[in-house]
């Protein structure tokens, strides 16, 4: 069965769980609340899903364990099912595995849902060193004294400062654009404003990131449901749509991605730490949805870290490659700047349970699409930019929504 690429889609609804601390909550739990959710916002029968995607869960990483979530959801026959394990970044590529899905008719509906309890679930206080170090890379070359996740982005960090002048100080105006919007935002984990210095004064974690430089370590799951733009009109919660998407990945190890392995001499300096494949996927997103970079209302940017946010700004073509530290100062990124970034606090102040964390940003998207944000409401926004990324600043999706 071919797609149908004049048949558009959307997406229908979405659903969050409580986020932070939430101790007896098991991650199974938490998925089939969210999931639950996002099915009553959407006003959608569940057995009209036949689609059903998860992702590999740090605290309970089972290979089928979309068959577990489809039991507990009581989703009996499926024509698409699979958890992916990309990481940050699967929530993109679900997005368009679910778009290709509808538009081929092999699906009616597909349910994208994400949960763990990373900071209170099995095993943890161990939770940050899943996540941290055991999360980061293959285990043969990094047990027992190998580099952690945040380790290896204050590597990049580096780099970005020796190349081209990036100061902590702007680093620091990414987590203080966060934390600003969180303080808007009831639901979030870490609501206290913070300044600049607050960030330079907290405990350092790998030089040059501070403890404010990194994002949360937290517990909770949301999920969101992908149809028919037409199906979608009939349906409780205003469509938003899928305008256009691109992914693109290089390597897993950062030696081979530092020195360009596998490119031609005259295309080694095209991508290494500093210049990342995200430019293929933006071009890819911008083109498909035909819009420009002056169209985006509001930007949800993967933050993982202050540096994984600034390099984006860059990459997806907001400013010139070096000019990140400049273009995050002086509010631009903050409610009522040029380009509001993290509107519901991101994954520095919003929360962070490990691999779900990307799918905050895509409901943040829909939910200020649909002008349902109170005091942090981008006023009359009609187009979003939402990234995803995972590995070390390796894997990246861009998906470009709109208010239909």
């Amino acid at each position: 069965m071919s797609l149908r690429p004049n048949v558009e889609v959307a997406i229908a609804g979405v659903g969050e769980t409580a986020v932070g601390k939430l101790p007896g909550r098991h991650s199974t739990g938490l998925y089939v609340e969210a999931a639950r959710r996002a099915i009553e916002d959407a006003g959608i029968d569940k057995s009209e899903i036949d689609g059903l995607l998860t992702t590999a869960s740090v605290v309970d990483d089972n290979v089928r364990h979309h068959m577990v979530i489809s039991e507990h959801l009581g989703l009996f026959c499926k024509t698409l099912c699979d958890t992916l394990r990309t990481g940050g970044a699967a929530f993109g590529y679900a997005f368009q595995l679910a778009q290709w899905a509808v538009q081929s008719g092999r699906c009616r509906a597909v349910l994208v849902v994400a949960a763990d309890n990373l900071l209170t679930g099995p095993g943890l206080g161990q939770g940050v060193t899943a996540y941290t170090e055991l999360g980061a890379h293959s285990l043969e070359f990094e047990v027992p004294f190998g580099a952690h996740i945040p380790g290896f982005y204050a590597l990049v960090a580096q780099r970005h400062m020796h190349e081209y002048g990036t100061t902590p100080e702007q680093l620091a105006a990414i987590a203080v654009a966060c934390r600003k919007h969180a303080s808007l935002n009831p639901a979030a984990q870490k609501r206290q404003p913070i300044t600049v210095d607050d960030v330079l004064n907290s405990r350092m974690i790998s030089s040059p990131l501070h403890m404010l430089d990194c994002s949360l370590i937290s517990d909770g799951g949301g999920a969101f449901i992908v149809t028919t733009l037409e199906r979608a009109r009939e349906l409780r919660a205003r469509p938003i749509r899928l305008l256009g998407a691109g992914q693109a990945q290089s390597y897993y190890h950062m030696g081979h991605l530092a020195g360009g392995v596998g490119l031609p001499r005259d295309r080694k300096g095209e991508f290494n730490l500093t210049n990342t494949v995200q430019k293929v996927a933006a071009r890819d997103a911008f083109g498909e949805a035909g819009v420009t970079h002056d169209d985006i209302d509001v930007a949800q940017i993967y933050d993982s870290f202050t540096i994984t946010a600034l390099m984006q700004f860059e990459d997806l073509g907001f400013c010139k490659k070096g000019e990140g530290g400049a273009f995050v100062e002086g509010g631009r990124i903050e409610l009522g700047g040029a380009l509001p970034v993290n509107t519901h606090g991101g994954l520095l102040s919003y929360a962070h349970p490990g691999m779900p964390g990307g799918i905050f940003h895509l409901i943040e998207g829909v939910r200020q699409l649909r002008h349902e944000c109170g005091e942090r409401q981008v006023p009359d926004a009609e187009v979003a930019l939402v990234t995803n990324v995972s590995a070390v600043a390796s894997n990246h999706s861009v998906c470009i929504l709109g208010r239909d």
